[in-house]
């Protein structure tokens, strides 16, 4: 661990605990102090006006002007970023802002990568075998830090080493070059590495589209990248891809996934593309490409990415990595449930009635609708039912009302009520469970009370129960 001394005019403002200083024009000076994880808040008695605060930020500009460590990165009316040294500094002027205030950051320490403890497979992970890197988890937690150290490791190698920065606040040798997007597009940049071809890029911070098409274009060039992204959990990072790159090449554009918590590596997940049948699913009939995404610590496989008919499923699984490769998963049941919701969706857009559905894993997919809405459906010559199921990529067993499985359970109906409103009795054991009902041709559903009653209000309703007929379908079965 290597402590960061600067010489600076900055420097009495700070010592060897403190993250940042934060400056509101007469409010008493705010510094954070502490590491990663356990910052606590310093309140100074001293505060500075209007003017002391726009001399000391003249001091600033003057200290940048004679120094070539000093650059003004963002420029615009009413707010500047700029990096002196190790310092970034953030002025906010009003109207942006309630009064001119301004935030001055600095790293506390440098850290090597002997200072984590890495076992030696992870190190030979991240030395040798990852070339499409990404550093996850909320500001402050240490993603940056582990980069530089990161970048030392490749500097040792001998490798040639660019960084991609916004503003420039990676402490680096003098022999790695530094680009910045405040004074060139992405796509000036792109042409820039695709020429100079590095060996590795390390890309502070992937925020938006741009950032992921141009991570995404560096790396399927063959450059290395390690990108340091914002996402509260190691697999949010991977979704923030999904949608802005094609599914299928994610596991070429990353391969390994750090998740930092106090500057301690917590996770780390690594990728890889197969073709199989998605876990919960049995039928062979439904193999598909899928992005498998496994624990590098402890060998289990934690989620699955597949498409399922046009959406893309981040399903998480319980489940660990036998020795002869096979995944044995207790995921079924949430794999079920999030297909039939997602199905529901899509059938509410394609079919001109109420329906329900029965999911069967033997690539079947069983829907029951109004006996008189069966012909619109099915089409001439079978052409919509065929086209459905096109859509869904399933085979589809459509059925009317009638065969729907019934809810085997004595009742009690007691009606006439004040304003019509009728109560139905069920067994204790339904007591607040949602209970489908099928009035006529309409699929209604209502959650009993704790009595285990189902109370009906509407009007109409309970008058069209009265007159025609209903009945209780047996939801576990479908």
């Amino acid at each position: 661990m290597e402590q960061i001394i600067w010489n600076s005019f900055l420097d009495t403002y700070f010592d060897e605990t403190t993250m940042s200083l934060h400056i509101k024009e007469g409010r008493p000076l705010l510094r954070k102090k502490g590491m990663p994880g356990n910052r606590k808040p310093e309140l100074d008695t001293k505060s500075m006006n209007s003017e002391e605060m726009k001399a000391f930020i003249s001091s600033i500009y003057a200290e940048i002007e004679s120094r070539d460590d000093g650059f003004m990165e963002i420029d615009r009316k009413l707010s500047k970023v700029l990096q002196l040294g190790p310092y970034r500094i953030v002025i906010v002027y009003p109207p942006l802002s309630d009064g001119l205030e301004m935030t001055i950051v600095k790293p506390i320490k440098k850290l090597v990568m002997d200072d984590y403890h890495l076992e030696k497979d992870v190190f030979d992970l991240l030395r040798n075998d990852a070339k499409g890197i990404l550093i996850s988890w909320s500001p402050g937690s240490g993603k940056t830090t582990f980069a530089q150290a990161l970048i030392d490791v490749y500097h040792k190698d001998n490798h040639i080493i660019k960084t991609l920065e916004s503003p420039r606040d990676l402490l680096v040798s003098d022999d790695i070059v530094q680009y910045s997007f405040t004074y060139g597009t992405h796509d000036e940049v792109r042409d820039i590495l695709l020429l100079s071809r590095p060996d590795y890029t390390i890309y502070d911070e992937v925020r938006n589209k741009s950032d992921f098409e141009l991570y995404k274009d560096l790396r399927l060039t063959g450059i290395g990248l390690v990108g340091v992204i914002h996402a509260t959990r190691a697999v949010d990072s991977i979704q923030r891809f999904l949608g802005t790159i094609e599914m299928g090449i994610i596991p070429q554009v990353i391969d390994t996934v750090i998740y930092i918590n106090k500057w301690v590596i917590e996770q780390i997940y690594t990728l890889q593309l197969t073709v199989k049948v998605p876990e919960g699913m049995e039928s062979e009939d439904l193999a598909r490409p899928v992005i498998v995404i496994t624990s590098f610590l402890t060998k289990q496989v934690e989620y699955e990415i597949y498409t399922f008919g046009e959406q893309i499923v981040v399903m998480p699984l319980i489940g660990d990595m036998h020795e002869e490769g096979k995944l044995q998963s207790k995921g079924k049941s949430t794999i079920s449930e999030y297909a039939k919701n997602t199905i529901t969706q899509k059938l509410q857009q394609l079919l001109p009635c109420d329906f329900l559905l029965k999911i069967k894993w033997s690539s079947n997919l069983d829907i029951y609708v109004p006996e008189e809405s069966k012909g619109r459906i099915i089409g001439k010559a079978w052409a919509n039912i065929t086209n459905l199921e096109k859509d869904m990529k399933l085979k589809i067993n459509l059925k009317s009302f009638d065969e729907l499985p019934l809810l085997d359970v004595k009742t009690e109906i007691n009606g006439g009520k004040k304003n019509n409103i009728t109560d139905i009795l069920f067994p204790i054991e339904f007591a607040n469970q949602n209970i489908c009902f099928l009035i006529e041709d309409e699929i209604a559903y209502f959650t009993a009370d704790a009595r285990g009653v189902v109370t009906i209000k509407a009007k109409e309703l309970v008058k069209t129960m009265n007159r025609k007929w209903f009945v209780i379908v047996d939801s576990s079965k479908l």
